[in-house]
């Protein structure tokens, strides 16, 4: 069975698809997810129609479903009912989440309430992979991420009215990305803590890498951190894989920075020291220079090392994390921004002012015009920057009196115009 999305707030019962063989309630099912050895207990099947709902014997292969009693399931995550030898790996392609474009800061309006709060968004994220949560560590703020206005304005209504919280919620914003324009190999010293006074010297080397131009999915659904390893780091030669082979993380989809160290200088590092460096590096591109936002489509190498003797595994990770931002600031940093593809179909008689708006207003570019079978109705598709998007379905229904329909989804990350940037810095960090 294929889990699906829990049904309800306090996680009672999860929607899943019967893919082969026999499921009856009260068997014993193994989780084919990073933890294979995940077992849950189906406590009852029921068959959903509204807000009706029929219990069932047992589900047959196709039967969609929702089912009582699974705890850790969460969507894309496949069952497999009493799996034969070499199984047990077993797992069906879940359904691919675009990272978060919108966020805001939420909180608690009573210190009191603060527990409540992020139990009913560690359920909320359970329910809906789309939404996730971080913490800010420059203002200390807890930021909510989604795919867009409507989708967190549903969140935070749904925490106040069946989680019952009063909160408080900053201003909705784009998130934007940070990346590099050019290659920089750039050697600094950190101080040491040992009696010798020593000091830790460490090259680095940072290059950009090219933008994708379609759908990404990152590997880790975070609004606020696009962190990994790149295949094509582990394929080159002269390069180790530590990203992926020293802390556990899969490698990322293209567009995230990837992180190594050059392979003869990793081979005089203890597996600890490695993960710790790559480890400070990841942090540190979860920051940008500019606006702080994460940094995306670069590849960072840490190319030697020269610690005194004594020197810690957490002061080598600290050590590359300043490394690497020094770096950033030497490498002609940029900022990019969500680039959303877009489906929009009403009536012909309505299409000039329609494509008017999109390409003058929104800086949208129109991809091709077609016609629905009935040639009744036209379908525009079109890519256009998520910031000019704001407030654009409700323009949309005013300029059409609500016979279009409008459809949007993440596309990629493209470079700000160099007028566009130094405005936004100016609106968010005041020069």
């Amino acid at each position: 069975d294929d889990g699906g999305k829990r049904s309800a707030s306090r996680r009672s019962a999860a929607g899943g698809r019967g893919g082969g063989g026999r499921a009856r309630r009260g068997e014993a099912g193994g989780q084919a997810e990073a933890s294979p050895a995940v077992r849950e207990r189906v406590t009852e099947l029921l068959l959903l129609h509204g807000e009706e709902a029929t219990a069932l014997p047992y589900a047959l292969s196709g039967t969609i479903c929702a089912a009582r009693g699974l705890r850790t399931v969460t969507t894309g995550d496949t069952l497999l009912l009493r799996p034969k030898p070499g199984c047990d790996r077993l797992r069906l392609p879940g359904v691919p989440v675009p990272p978060p474009v919108f966020f805001c800061a939420v909180e608690a309006e009573e210190a009191a309430a603060e527990d409540a709060l992020d139990v009913a968004l560690a359920a909320v994220c359970l329910e809906d992979p789309s939404v996730v949560v971080t913490y800010d560590n420059t203002t200390g703020q807890q930021m909510l991420g989604g795919m867009g206005e409507l989708h967190l304005e549903v969140v935070i209504q749904r925490l106040r009215s069946e989680w019952k919280l009063p909160l408080r919620t900053g201003k909705m914003r784009v998130a934007y990305r940070e990346s590099i324009t050019q290659p920089v190999e750039r050697t600094s010293s950190h101080s040491s803590q040992l009696a010798s006074g020593a000091e830790l010297t460490l090259t680095i080397a940072l290059e950009p890498l090219p933008l994708p131009s379609g759908i990404q999915t990152p590997a880790t659904a975070h609004p606020l951190l696009l962190s990994g390893s790149s295949p094509a780091s582990a394929a080159q030669p002269g390069h180790a894989p530590p990203a992926a082979a020293d802390t556990g993380q899969a490698p990322a989809a293209s567009g995230t920075p990837c992180f190594g160290l050059r392979l003869d200088m990793a081979k005089r590092l203890t597996k600890r020291e490695r993960a710790a460096a790559v480890a400070g590096l990841r942090g540190a591109a979860t920051c940008g220079e500019l606006l702080g936002f994460p940094l995306h489509a670069m590849r960072a190498e840490i190319t030697s090392v020269d610690a005194p003797q004594g020197t810690s595994a957490e002061a080598l990770g600290a050590a590359a994390a300043e490394a690497l931002s020094a770096a950033v600031a030497a490498a002609a940093p940029v900022l990019l921004e969500p680039i959303m593809d877009l489906e929009v179909r009403l009536p012909e008689a309505l299409l000039g002012a329609v494509l008017a708006e999109l390409t003058g207003t929104r800086r949208g570019t129109v991809r091709s015009l077609d016609t629905q079978p009935d040639a009744l109705r036209q379908v525009v598709l079109a890519r256009a920057p998520l910031a000019s998007m704001v407030g654009y379905a409700s323009a949309l229904r005013s300029l059409t009196a609500g016979e279009a329909s409008l459809s949007m989804e993440f596309s990629h990350y493209a470079r700000l115009d160099p007028f566009a940037q130094q405005k936004l810095l100016l609106e968010m960090r005041g020069y």
